[in-house]
């Protein structure tokens, strides 16, 4: 070890070699820093019959570019200021971080980075220089102890209101220990758990839970998010009353037939669309890059875990697919776990239209995403050298359409074919359950008790987990049986039969369907563990073995993770 670095070669323990080293790493990226937009203006300026020389109305393609976007900037300006001053009702936090957000690509587009890179490069060494001064067990002391102090400040020091009690929130707060315990317990090899991951994602989670729940601008820009996703897939109504007619909408306009599937044939044609477009592949992969660098994991496992909560689970297994064989098991398990630890788009109309918030269902679906990491990384710790770690990695489409209308046709045709999945497994599964409540209720009635139901029994097993979710008592019991049918059959028989209950009006209070809501959100069930084995086992068949053997803790950890984000909610609500 260098003689640069004395607290490192002092330091006894596994975990402190590891920071070190994660420490150690950041800084020599950081000695790399060149000017990309530099390098690639060189390059670009070299050929003849480079694409910004060709000519457009007598100038240069670059030069045309950059005054239609001065432009549709200079457009967007006035269309703010017009909407501030004539119409302060409408949601103007979300237009203004919209526009924020498109000056700052923008000034990225056309700045180089020596202007604004050089000067964060040099203050972040300025910083990891003061920081390194400081010995290594007092900022493990720090980081470890900071997110544990806000946490419990945040439980205890808000009075009691309607959203919850101290004491609910304190609940929750000892749900959120119990569960990071049973990880703990669980864990492959609890002496390779990266902690510095497992502090970085609970944080994360909790400054996002923070911002959305308990901030004035976050609740409005992802309540605004949710209802205008809902509006978004609302209009395949006008494509399946032009098939069915009028008449047979007005009729069953509310049924599961006609309101939710035909928005998953929609969101599936959108996002073959988009995927045309190279829309879903520029977004998962910058939002990639910034995990990797955040969590230091490899790129096969951020970019499942970002992509689920977009495409799904099936299809986000399948943007990594060509790593797969080479990938470690750890890694296997967190691509699982990700999966399951998420809905869909193509499934968000469906649990809205049982009743769930769409709030509720976008938050916890961001939430997932650090949360499955940390669940993953402790069920199941690294133990090998991925290929991939630390750096991002491509999206692989090796189906790509050839055309806007191939892309449309392709991504309606698999939108049907999962809604045929759907339909069927509803059936199936709700048929199976009423004849299971059926049997169940006749062999009691010997014993002279009646109105006995799967979902009752399935209820007082799943009483704690409910409880310790933070649940008012008057609530627990309903919250429980919504738990225990959604894990043991799936998400949509779980918020169907919560529905049928009542549990989404106002005799159940506001806090159980949040947290309700959260800890449900996600594909962690049976029948979704046969489906990713089936697909990742075609997709890397050497691994099969591998694949099957991590398959139930993947789940474990896909099903905790909205569990505890549950509980986070619970703690900031």
């Amino acid at each position: 070890m260098s003689s640069e670095q004395p607290e490192f070669k002092d330091a006894p323990s596994h975990v402190e070699d590891k920071d070190q080293e994660l420490f150690n790493r950041r800084r020599a990226g950081d000695e790399e820093f060149v000017d990309e937009k530099a390098a690639e203006g060189l390059q670009a300026s070299s050929p003849a019959d480079s694409e910004d020389e060709k000519k457009v109305l007598g100038l240069r393609q670059s030069r045309m570019r950059l005054l239609i976007h001065i432009f549709l900037w200079m457009c967007f300006t006035a269309f703010l200021v017009v909407a501030i001053v004539l119409n302060k009702g409408s949601p103007i936090s979300v237009l203004a971080v919209i526009y924020a957000f498109s000056t700052l690509y923008l000034i990225a587009c056309y700045t180089p980075d020596r202007t604004f890179a050089r000067p964060a490069d040099a203050a972040w060494r300025a910083g990891a220089g003061a920081i390194t001064k400081i010995p290594l067990r007092i900022r493990q002391i720090v980081g470890y102890a900071l997110w544990p102090a806000v946490m419990i400040l945040t439980a205890l020091v808000q009075a009691d209101n309607d959203n919850g009690t101290r004491v609910q929130r304190v609940i929750s707060l000892c749900g959120l220990i119990v569960f990071l315990i049973i990880l703990v317990l669980a864990s492959r090899n609890r002496r390779a758990i990266h902690w510095p991951t497992v502090a970085t994602g609970i944080g994360l989670q909790y400054l996002l839970g923070l911002f959305v729940i308990r901030t004035y601008i976050g609740e409005t820009i992802f309540s605004y998010l949710g209802q205008a996703m809902a509006s978004f897939l609302g209009f395949s109504s006008d494509g399946i009353g032009f098939v069915v007619g009028d008449d047979f909408m007005e009729l069953y306009k509310f049924a599961f037939l006609i309101s939710v599937l035909p928005a998953i044939i929609f969101f599936g044609a959108v996002i073959q669309v988009l995927y045309y477009y190279n829309v879903i592949q520029t977004t998962i992969g910058s939002l990639g890059g910034l995990v990797v660098y955040i969590f230091e994991v490899s790129g096969v496992e951020v970019i499942a875990a970002c992509a689920a909560p977009f495409v799904g689970q099936s299809e986000s297994a399948m943007l990594v697919g060509p790593y797969l064989e080479h990938a470690t098991n750890a890694e296997l398990h967190q691509v699982m776990a990700s999966g399951f630890a998420t809905i869909s788009g193509s499934v968000f109309l469906g649990l809205i239209s049982f009743g769930a918030s769409p709030t509720h269902l976008i938050t916890c679906c961001i939430m997932s995403v650090p949360c499955a990491i940390v669940t993953s990384k402790m069920l199941y710790p690294e133990e090998e050298v991925p290929l991939t770690r630390g750096t991002a990695v491509s999206l692989e489409r090796p189906d790509a359409e050839d055309s806007f209308v191939h892309a449309l046709a392709n991504g309606s045709i698999l939108g049907m074919q999962l809604c045929i999945v759907i339909a069927a497994v509803l059936i199936g599964f709700l048929s199976l359950l009423g004849c299971a409540n059926y049997l169940t209720n006749w062999i009691f009635l010997f014993l002279g008790v009646t109105d006995i139901t799967i979902q009752r029994l399935i209820g007082y097993f799943f009483y704690p987990f409910a409880w310790l979710l933070g649940t008012p008592n008057a609530d627990v019991y309903s919250t429980s049986k919504m738990l225990g049918v959604k894990f043991i059959l799936n998400e949509f028989v779980g918020f169907a039969d919560a529905q049928a209950a009542g549990f989404f009006t106002e005799a159940v209070s506001k806090r159980a369907q949040l947290l309700a809501t959260f800890a449900c959100c996600s594909f962690a069930n049976p029948s979704s563990l046969g489906s990713q084995i089936s697909l990742l086992g075609k997709m890397a068949p050497t691994r099969a073995g591998d694949i099957a053997r991590v398959a139930v803790s993947a789940l474990v950890a896909g099903a905790l993770s909205t569990i505890m984000s549950a509980c986070i909610a619970g703690i900031i609500l």
